[in-house]
């Protein structure tokens, strides 16, 4: 991918898709390498069901090297989402990992919305194991963190973490009898958006819905809010999401040239491997 700029980051949750193959990307030399030639982050859902083997990793270095590409893996639910978290699995997961290098972009600690504050300890028991040459993000789902921030803040600060801002407005007050949203109303949390930055690292997760009309009013606010983050010096990561990921790819397009509009010194970004006919804006 052309570099965008070094803090600024956008990618989508998964470098493959059934639906996208011949329609932006053409899977030349590989799926990843395709997505690559234009996003510049993914997020890495796939190490959250299983850790990659040793020829896998290769193979995804191979795919990206050369270029800013960073992956943002989910540590391994076995990990985030147990009473009793297996430290085994965190560790061949790092030593997994390892091999790609400056390609590891901020890894996710996504715990489940019974994950509470009386869970802290747990929590810190996982962070405490975790290397410090990575950086980290974390995403609660339980309302007390949301309306007790102060709970976690210690947390994030001692390990310098970021904290995911997760935004599923778009679905939840957009239209619900939407044929692809019905699923993602009992799969995706409702909960409030996070306003404030912390260590300087922002991680956006943005469901957007399939009914495009739905989403320019919170498309509109995050391209304000990642343009100021970037103004401030904060490292910015935009992962675009729908319930339905064959819309992802334009839809993160359309963000970016939101942002262009606001900084005409970003570039655009590549053109997708498979030529389109028409604008799909």
């Amino acid at each position: 991918m052309t570099e965008v700029n070094h803090n600024y980051k956008i990618g989508l949750p998964a470098w493959a898709f059934p639906g996208w193959n011949s329609l932006y990307f053409n899977n030349k030399p590989s799926a990843l390498a395709s997505y690559a030639r234009v996003f510049n982050a993914v997020e890495g859902n796939t190490t959250f069901y299983s850790i990659p083997d040793e020829k896998t990793v290769q193979l995804w270095h191979d795919a990206v090297a050369g270029s800013d590409f960073q992956f943002c893996f989910k540590l391994p639910k076995t990990v985030t989402h147990t009473a009793k978290p297996n430290f085994n699995d965190l560790a061949q997961f790092i030593d997994r990992i390892e091999p790609l290098n400056n390609h590891i972009g901020p890894l996710l600690l996504q715990f489940p919305a019974t994950t509470g504050p009386a869970d802290l300890p747990t929590m810190e028991s996982i962070i405490s194991r975790l290397p410090r040459q990575y950086r980290y993000v974390l995403e609660v789902r339980h309302l007390a963190f949301f309306n007790q921030p102060e709970l976690l803040e210690p947390l994030l600060n001692k390990y310098q973490l970021g904290r995911v801002m997760m935004d599923t407005r778009a679905i939840f007050r957009g239209n619900r009898k939407h044929p692809e949203v019905f699923a993602a109303l009992h799969d995706k949390p409702n909960v409030p958006v996070l306003g404030k930055i912390y260590n300087m690292l922002v991680f956006v997760r943005l469901l957007l819905h399939p009914d495009l009309i739905s989403n320019d009013l919170y498309l509109d606010q995050w391209t304000n809010r990642i343009n100021q983050a970037l103004n401030a010096g904060c490292d910015c990561y935009m992962m675009i999401h729908c319930p339905n990921n064959l819309h992802c790819p334009p839809m993160a397009l359309d963000f970016h040239e939101r942002l262009r509009r606001m900084d005409q010194q970003l570039p655009a970004l590549p053109s997708w491997p498979v030529p389109q006919q028409a604008s799909l804006l």
